[in-house]
């Protein structure tokens, strides 16, 4: 059954609900203690990063200066997915990456490189993800999407595995749909152009979406096994965190300390979504928020590599925990 905009509104109400709550018991401080154990060693960093709501502490540690205040210049790239940024990490073009766990587990358990994991950028919350399509569209259950064409926005990554893991509760299997690799912005107007039958669209862009398009809710990712699956986070290589320990330190520090201002002041989050994503106010003001946690707990990242182990990302399990830290 598809979800009404009704359904959706209250989603968000009862998020940010959870919210003030939250902000009422564990306000942050507006001080930011000094992070690391020096200086940086190395002061101007490029940050690759997919511009969507997982990365809000990033946006808001450039926005408020706190990566200034800690003696960092970062300069934000946006890319389409982390998949690619392995290669600009070798070459020395890129410092930090600003995506999907998957992409760090991989490039180490293939032996590609040697990474850390140096902070925890976003995890699922209800209505952040949504599998979506056309109103008066072909599909009208999730059932109905097999051998359809679906688009996300990297193959082989962490919205496949979700994916999968979403469609194989309604008895389809990986090989029963087709996907096509398309950008988050851009899939709302090639859906509602009949380019591709289902999209799986995150916040900001799933309410653009419905705004723009007409487009409906399908399915919430966040959901079943899915439920506040950890998506992304902070990654560099591990010869980087070592040649460099005080910038790895401070950097994580600062993102940790924006995560928490994330979490916890849904102004600040919405006015640099928007800032930083182009949004307006309308839709700033009703999208749904995931979680931002303030430390990369190897227990939930652990559900990464496990669920890439399940559709045959991975050929043997692999340890999250050997990649967290500086």
């Amino acid at each position: 059954m598809r979800f009404t905009c009704a359904r959706r509104i209250t989603a968000v109400a009862a998020a940010g609900l959870g919210v003030a709550l939250l902000a009422a018991a564990c306000a942050p401080s507006n001080a930011l203690t000094t992070p690391g154990t020096g200086r940086p060693e190395k002061t101007n960093l490029v940050v690759d990063a997919v511009p969507g709501e997982g990365a809000a502490g990033l946006f808001i540690a450039q926005r408020d200066g706190l990566f200034a205040r800690a003696g960092l210049h970062v300069k934000i790239v946006p890319v389409i997915s982390s998949t690619g940024v392995l290669p600009q990490m070798l070459a020395g073009k890129v410092d930090v990456a600003s995506g999907q766990y998957t992409s760090y587990i991989a490039a180490d358990a293939f032996g590609q490189a040697k990474m850390r994991i140096l902070a925890a950028g976003y995890s699922l919350g209800p209505a952040v993800q949504m599998l979506m399509v056309r109103s008066h569209g072909d599909a009208t259950s999730v059932a109905g999407l097999k051998g359809k064409t679906i688009a996300v926005n990297a193959p082989a990554s962490v919205t496949s595995d979700l994916l999968d893991n979403l469609l194989s509760s309604y008895n389809i299997s990986p090989r029963q749909v087709h996907l096509v690799v398309l950008p988050f912005p851009a899939m709302p107007a090639l859906l509602a152009a009949g380019k591709v039958d289902a999209i799986y669209e995150i916040e900001p862009y799933v309410t653009e979406a419905e705004q723009q398009f007409g487009e409906e809710e399908l399915a919430d990712i966040d959901s079943g096994a899915n439920q506040n699956f950890p998506i992304n986070g902070y990654g560099v290589l591990a010869s980087w965190a070592a040649r460099y320990p005080n910038t790895a330190a401070t950097f994580a520090k600062v993102v940790e300390h924006a995560n928490e201002l994330a979490a916890t002041n849904v102004g600040v989050l919405q006015r640099v979504l928007s800032a930083a994503l182009h949004l307006s106010p309308q839709v700033t003001a009703v999208m749904a928020s995931g979680f931002f946690p303030t430390d990369a707990d190897p227990v939930q990242l652990q559900r990464v590599a496990d669920l890439m182990l399940k559709y045959g990302q991975l050929k043997r399990p692999f340890q999250v925990k050997s990649i967290i830290g500086g």
